[in-house]
């Protein structure tokens, strides 16, 4: 590695490092020459002596201490390695030999056969190095839960609060613009149709129609419709938020919504074993100066997947709506004609298109981003779901 083009006047240059000398011996045992090298080049641009420090010298110290890089679980290379396998429908059974490859290889062997024992270890090799690369140290204590042929979108779980988060930045907004609008002209604006909850618990009546774009988030792709019904005061007083949203967007592959441990459960499980809806139980609520907490028994969820649009559908256990309100929320949802569709709805409740999100029951959770290969390599980040401003590497 050269920083020759970040180099000091040459008066600096010519500082003699006898410390970092090849025969001193101040030299680490483990430095290589071409780490003497860097050393001293890394010595021109920077002077510890007089607290002279490259960027992020301390964080980078501090980081060690993070229990983000404490070491994995023991066993946990065993269990992903059976999930990589099943997930691919592999026998496992077939990696387990009495002899060495090598061995065997040695052996007087038919070559087709060692062909395809050449061919078994050169897969496994590949699907544990995939499976380093894909769980970082920071992520080495979860577990996703995914929804069937949605490419990486359900829950992951964690035991604690995540560091390193990323806020939105209103300094960077144009400016909050909200205006309405109609179905019809949502719909045009959508990238998938519009889908309209035919069954919603008794005395709920809708009461907003929100219609969000050019929020440019990492986590949905495109415009997202949301409908947020509410007891009225006929009703009487909720015990909960008296409060039901079904939030519909397309999603960007790799994106996770981060829950507590034992908080999320998959239900309808297909033949492969992968759920399309996920019921997750509770939330993440602010304590003030300190960490959020993973509060269990108050607001219930639904991550529901149709035909490739996630349905985000939140209650209030308090007010009586569970998993299998919810469930039933999410089997009737369908899609009408536009005409049929405003008749239903009623025309007394208007569609606002908005710039800026109104997360409500979403306020304080949080997405976990994996991102693509094209991202230039980095690193999964935790993000609010109202974060919209391009993200920064949480760690």
């Amino acid at each position: 590695m050269s920083m020759s083009e970040f180099e000091r006047p040459e008066n600096e240059e010519k500082k003699e490092f006898s410390s970092l000398s090849i025969q001193g011996p101040n030299r680490p045992d483990d430095f290589t020459e071409e780490d003497l090298a860097f050393a001293r080049e890394l010595h021109l641009l920077f002077s510890p002596e007089e607290e002279d420090l490259p960027p992020y010298y301390i964080q980078t110290l501090l980081d060690a201490d993070d229990q983000r890089f404490e070491p994995v679980a023991r066993g946990f290379e065993y269990r992903t390695s059976a999930c990589v396998f099943r997930r691919l429908k592999l026998r496992r059974r077939l990696f387990y030999t009495p002899s060495s490859p090598l061995s065997l290889l040695s052996m007087g062997i038919d070559r087709s056969v060692r062909r395809s024992m050449l061919a078994m270890i050169g897969s496994f090799v590949m699907v544990m190095l995939l499976t380093v690369v894909l769980t970082g140290a920071s992520f080495a204590s979860g577990f996703a839960t995914l929804l069937r042929g949605t490419h990486g979108n359900g829950t992951y779980s964690i035991n604690y609060y995540p560091y390193g988060m990323v806020m939105p930045s209103q300094a960077e907004q144009s400016g909050p613009s909200t205006v309405q609008t109609t179905l019809l002209d949502a719909q045009q604006e959508m990238d998938f149709p519009l889908y309209v909850p035919e069954y919603i618990p008794s005395l709920y009546v809708l009461e907003h129609i929100n219609f969000y774009v050019g929020l440019d988030q990492q986590w949905a792709d495109g415009p997202m419709l949301e409908f947020e019904y509410g007891l009225p005061p006929s009703a009487g007083t909720p015990k909960g938020t008296g409060e039901i949203w079904v939030r519909e967007f397309l999603p960007r592959a790799n994106v996770l919504q981060l829950v507590a441990q034992n908080a999320a459960v998959p239900i309808q499980m297909d033949n492969d074993g992968e759920a399309m809806a996920i019921y997750v139980n509770g939330q993440w609520v602010p304590q003030g100066r300190s960490a959020p907490i993973w509060v269990y028994g108050e607001r219930s969820e639904l991550i529901y997947q149709l035909d490739g649009v996630i349905f985000w559908i939140v209650g209030d256990q308090r007010d009586g709506v569970g998993e299998q309100q919810l469930m039933q929320i999410a089997k009737g949802l369908a899609i009408y004609p536009l005409g049929q569709m405003s008749r239903m709805l009623g025309a007394s409740v208007p569609v606002m298109q908005m710039n800026e999100d109104v997360p409500g029951p979403f306020s304080n959770d949080v997405i976990v981003i994996f991102p693509n290969d094209g991202d230039g390599g980095v690193g999964a980040y935790y993000i609010d779901v109202s974060s919209y401003q391009p993200p920064r590497n949480a760690h």
